[in-house]
């Protein structure tokens, strides 16, 4: 009886399932960061810290479900980090416990370790550098940003709460809760048993982006339009299609990834197309933006490099019927237009349909990647033509 009743007490946040092992406890130490993006996202942003960053390299993954994909990784410096296009935020780790029971006595351990941790300056000094204009002196303003996920006794304003009296507690600096003008925004996780306390080094600028003044509804978040980019392995020379340009996100996160030859986008909605004007303006050249149907592109065959798009999802735009009757024929034309050795790198969240377009031989993914797009199961699908 008295399992029962603790059952009934225990605090639900969203929970991983129970027969997916638990990780391995975190080898903690100096210069880790963590890369946050959207559920799923994660393995892409890894991939780009790899190959970006030099002397740089992925130690392991975790995930708020739901909510965020966790990227934690090393790296030399934190400057170069500030490039990155593949993640929303970074963070600077700057505590680390393992081994916490769900139970209320973990959180003066969770108060402890937010006292003691030891990187909590190093992260302050390297926000400063990440973000110009960061302030640094010896008294600073702070915030907490609490999450859980898993199952806990205590409730999530109880986890923040000794977490904000561990900083209050810190000698390091003179700390003063300010919730509304903070100068230092920490970012507290409680995953399972194990808590993370981070710097944020990054400003709303790495997740919305300056260029970004236009704006559609279902319109990507430039992380994600990034990633879809990163996906289609750009090279110097490619001819990029996105059939789908909307506000033309994807082919401008395309092009702060390397040079390119062209970038073309087209859609059917007039209003989609100014957006993507206003938002490119005389930058990103060369690039063209047409009204074109994406079942009748006037391109020649073979003559694309990559196809970057998210195809519509038949919720904001379009139907689920419409889509089971149009999928097939966007499929053909892309496949006519591309080049053998070319790739299509598609997001949507019709995954059904595309399971059965796989089945049925009309599309042959090389990887899909499972995620999740503000609370919405999608997944993206990449391609290679033969």
């Amino acid at each position: 009886m008295r399992s029962v009743e603790r059952a009934h007490q225990m605090r639900r946040s969203p929970a991983r399932p129970r027969d997916r092992a638990a990780p391995h406890p975190l080898r903690f130490g100096p210069n880790l960061y963590i890369a946050h993006t959207q559920p799923g996202f994660e393995t892409i942003a890894a991939d780009e810290i790899e190959s970006r960053i030099r002397g740089a390299r992925e130690i392991t993954r975790r995930a708020v479900p739901d909510r965020a994909g966790m990227s934690i990784f090393f790296a030399p410096a934190p400057q170069p980090i500030a490039s990155l296009r593949t993640a929303e935020d970074i963070f600077a780790l700057a505590g680390y416990r393992a081994g916490l029971a769900p139970e209320t006595s973990s959180l003066e351990k969770i108060r402890g370790a937010a006292r003691d941790a030891p990187f909590v300056e190093a992260g302050v000094q390297w926000r400063v550098h990440f973000s110009p204009g960061s302030r640094a002196g010896r008294r600073l303003r702070f915030r907490v940003v609490a999450r859980m996920a898993g199952e806990h006794e205590f409730r999530r304003v109880d986890f923040q709460r000794v977490v904000e009296r561990g900083i209050l507690e810190r000698r390091d600096h003179t700390w003063r809760l300010d919730e509304a003008d903070a100068d230092v925004e920490f970012w507290a996780t409680m995953i399972d048993t194990e808590f993370f306390i981070t710097v944020r080094l990054s400003d709303d600028r790495m997740r919305h982006r300056d260029y970004k003044t236009a704006h559609r509804p279902a319109s990507l978040r430039p992380a994600t339009a990034a990633a879809l980019a990163w996906l289609s392995s750009p090279q110097d020379d490619d001819v990029v299609l996105d059939p789908f340009c909307g506000a033309g996100t994807i082919l401008i996160e395309r092009a702060h990834l390397g040079r390119y030859s062209m970038l073309l986008g087209s859609d059917r909605d007039r209003e989609a197309l100014a957006a993507a004007e206003a938002n490119v303006g005389n930058r990103y050249q060369p690039i063209k933006l047409e009204n074109w149907d994406a079942a009748a592109i006037p391109l020649e065959a073979g003559s694309v490099d990559a196809i970057v798009t998210n195809l519509p999802w038949g919720i904001r735009y379009g139907t689920h019927g419409e889509n089971r009757k149009l999928y097939p024929r966007w499929f053909a034309e892309f496949g006519r237009v591309l080049k053998s050795g070319g790739r299509m790198v598609l997001l949507t969240a019709e995954w059904r349909l595309m399971r059965d377009l796989e089945r049925a031989r009309k599309i042959a993914p090389e990887k899909t990647y499972r995620v999740s797009i503000l609370g919405t199961p999608a997944a993206i699908y990449v391609c290679k033509k033969i």
